[in-house]
């Protein structure tokens, strides 16, 4: 199976990650704000609050992933740079 070129954007792959965490997240945020409010705030005023809740959320959850992901890159980057310069220098 062949993945379309705009898949293999980085920007692309964090909203779809983004997203999909949020998709996940959207009944447990809303059963939360059911938990922490009172009885007389109506319905719609949960569910939205509940769906904003989720967003921010997963937008932190995926900036921390990625963060992560980021690190753990450039630690690779840096250890097969620090090899080739050792490489070079055995060669001298």
């Amino acid at each position: 199976m062949k993945i379309p070129a705009f898949l293999k954007d980085k920007q692309v792959q964090g909203w779809i990650i983004w997203f999909s965490i949020s998709a996940l997240l959207v009944g447990p945020c809303i059963l939360g704000v059911y938990k922490i409010t009172y009885d007389t705030a109506s319905t719609l005023t949960r569910i939205i609050v509940g769906i904003f809740a989720a967003a921010i959320l997963s937008g932190l959850l995926t900036s921390l992933g990625s963060e992560v992901w980021y690190r753990i890159q450039s630690r690779k980057y840096e250890e097969r740079k620090k090899m080739a310069r050792k490489e070079k220098r055995k060669k001298k």
